[in-house]
């Protein structure tokens, strides 16, 4: 299974890339949230997105799930942060996931399967 990870953290995001690639997954992993808006030739699509909400750019992890789905419709997303879902200010598609920070890959990769599962 192919993931896209997009955080801004280095260290999450190399944290989050070793947990996900120990569990065999393939992971392309990404500071800069404007990779899925790159040429489709550049960038492989995702089974799996996974964004924070607050990128510290001028887009946000919504915005990035509004992207990914435009460009791979069937791709599903799972949004990671620090502020609980209903203090985010934005609704969350039904075909994706929250998870509040902190979690563990554990419970990460349960998210990840749950939406194999329901593709």
């Amino acid at each position: 299974m192919k993931v896209m990870l997009v955080e801004d953290d280095e260290l999450v995001i190399a944290t989050l890339a070793e947990g996900l690639e120990d569990a065999g997954l393939q992971v392309a992993a990404f500071t800069d949230p404007l990779t899925v808006l790159r040429p489709p030739d550049l960038v492989d699509p995702p089974d799996v997105l996974i964004t924070d909400v607050d990128l510290g750019s001028t887009l946000n992890g919504f915005d990035v799930a509004v992207a990914a789905h435009d460009r791979w419709p069937s791709v599903r997303i799972i949004l990671i942060s620090g502020l609980p879902a209903n203090h985010t200010g934005q609704p969350l598609d039904p075909r994706d996931r929250y998870i509040q920070k902190p979690f563990t890959c554990t419970r990460l990769l349960r998210t990840i399967e749950e939406l194999a599962q329901a593709a």
